[in-house]
């Protein structure tokens, strides 16, 4: 019995529960909605939208929906649409609310400003039906605006501002001056009359090259390309001109080419500056002429140097398999054994000191050039003391490529080095102080360990002097003292002597 009473109540909780969830909870939600949709001004989903015009005095602009959900203008001209301007806007109708109705059926329009309106918007949808917003007056109080829907009298106020809806064919137009993703340009060209600039991505490294062939910063380079991806057009001036003369655009200044890995190219050309606003421009697919502004236009004034890669030399640790220095006076050899294992071949067959190894790497990881000097083509290189450089500091890689950098001349600036990496041409300045750690000598490189033991495995210590003898003896873990007189010593003594002589 007391089964069949449980067994009661669980079929009318269960029952409670599905009335809830199949007809309590679907009517709150209900109402919800009808609340939500009676207290906005125009209750719709952007999704739905097909077209949308705001029409002003003197010109309608009209945006319409393509099937990828993207905007494009129709009207006054047919240009792309700023995506996120427009959904924005259409966002800000949507949200709307009633604040209250002014009067059901007003005699006078004019008072609200509803008679010869600033601007409307007209709204169609997807199903055909159609929507006209007027705007009027902004009220006295603040923060809230007149309006009304074409063919219905009403006059209601919302919280909102005329200035939030009333945009120019600017704001709705896609200001993008290129669409591409930054990690596929593997090519960077400005052609101008003096100091072009050419970059290139071989096997994932950024390389300058022409004048200059030498590494480049690829934060630098990433910089550059992410400067020009989000830059935006400043201002439209013209969609068809008739020359480009006026604009400087028919002998350009500087012209920008990019290339991708699909072998796409984008390309802008900058002409003549328009005072006040910056510099006109047009890309080479398009008739139209806008402005950049004057960061876009500076970002095209940097040169080849600028790019060039300030860390002396880029590499893995584990990845090192010699170093070889060389100076006037000696060459030294270090072979890597195993992970920290190394061993000096040159000038003498010995041990290598490991710490010393790690911190010479270590040195030349944070080594920086100091500054770059820009080659002409009336530069020699033996100007710089290359042709008989005494110090020179490579590195060779698991994989045998092989990292070598010339030391030559002292520079007229105090503290300086010329240097130069092989496979590149360009020379630059390292600090002595930089140098000078990364020129160890043998004596700094080489183990000057008296001992080479695991502690672990002595387990007997003798120390004689001219007036005393010790022995200590190990049994088990235990160390003692066995002469001159026998005694039990405590554990870290020896374990201190140990350690001293490792």
């Amino acid at each position: 019995m007391k089964f069949k009473g449980t067994a009661g109540m669980m079929a009318v909780f269960v029952g409670l529960a599905v009335y809830y969830f199949f007809v309590d909870l679907p009517t709150e939600k209900k109402k919800a909605q009808e609340k939500e949709i009676a207290g906005k001004v125009l209750y719709f989903k952007i999704a739905d939208i097909e077209e949308f015009s705001l029409i002003k005095n003197e010109e309608t602009i009209t945006l319409q929906q393509t099937k990828d959900s993207t905007w494009r203008i129709s009207q006054p001209l047919k240009a792309a649409g700023d995506n996120p301007e427009t959904e924005s806007f259409l966002s800000g109708i949507e949200n709307l609310e009633k604040f209250r109705v002014v009067e059901e059926t007003p005699k006078n329009l004019t008072q609200y400003g509803l008679q010869n309106p600033t601007f409307k918007i007209h709204l169609k949808f997807k199903g055909g039906k159609e929507k006209t917003l007027i705007f009027g007056h902004d009220s006295p109080v603040g923060g809230k605006i007149y309006l009304k829907f074409k063919n219905d009298p009403k006059v209601f106020l919302t919280a909102a501002s005329k200035r939030r809806f009333d945009k120019s064919v600017y704001n709705f137009r896609d200001k993008t001056i290129f669409n591409f993703s930054s990690g596929a340009i593997n090519r960077i060209q400005i052609k101008r009359e003096k100091h072009p600039l050419n970059l290139t991505q071989e096997k994932g490294e950024w390389w300058v090259s022409g004048d200059i062939k030498s590494k480049a910063d690829k934060d630098e380079v990433l910089a550059f390309i992410q400067a020009i991806q989000f830059s935006r057009i400043k201002e439209f001036e013209s969609e068809n001109p008739d020359s480009l003369k006026f604009y400087g655009l028919d002998k350009p200044i500087t012209t920008l080419i990019l290339k991708n890995e699909n072998k796409e190219n984008y390309s802008i050309a900058l002409g003549n500056k328009k005072v006040g606003s910056g510099n006109f421009a047009k890309k080479e697919d398009a008739p139209g002429v806008f402005l950049v502004d004057t960061k876009f236009y500076d970002t095209l004034k940097k040169k080849n140097i600028d790019f060039l890669n300030k860390t002396l030399i880029e590499f893995e640790e584990k990845n090192v398999a010699e170093i070889n220095i060389h100076t006037g006076e000696e060459t030294i050899q270090a072979v890597r054994l195993e992970k920290d294992d190394w061993e000096i071949k040159k000038p003498k067959e010995t041990r290598a000191d490991a710490a010393t190894i790690r911190s010479l790497l270590f040195d030349l990881k944070e080594a920086k050039i100091d500054t770059f000097v820009q080659l002409s083509s009336l530069d020699s290189s033996d100007s710089f003391g290359f042709d008989k450089a005494h110090y020179t500091f490579s590195l060779t890689m698991t994989n045998g490529k092989l990292i070598k950098i010339r030391f030559g001349n002292n520079a007229l600036e105090g503290g300086k080095v010329f240097a130069q990496r092989n496979g590149e041409t360009t020379v630059f300045l390292v600090s002595k102080k930089t140098a000078q750690k990364l020129f160890r000598s043998f004596h700094e490189l080489r183990d000057k360990k008296l001992f080479k033991f695991k502690t672990d495995d002595v387990n007997k210590i003798v120390i004689k002097t001219q007036k005393t003898h010790f022995e200590l003896l190990k049994s088990g873990t235990n160390w003692s003292l066995i002469k001159p007189d026998e005694m039990k010593i405590k554990e870290f003594l020896a374990k201190d002597l140990l350690w001293t002589m490792r």
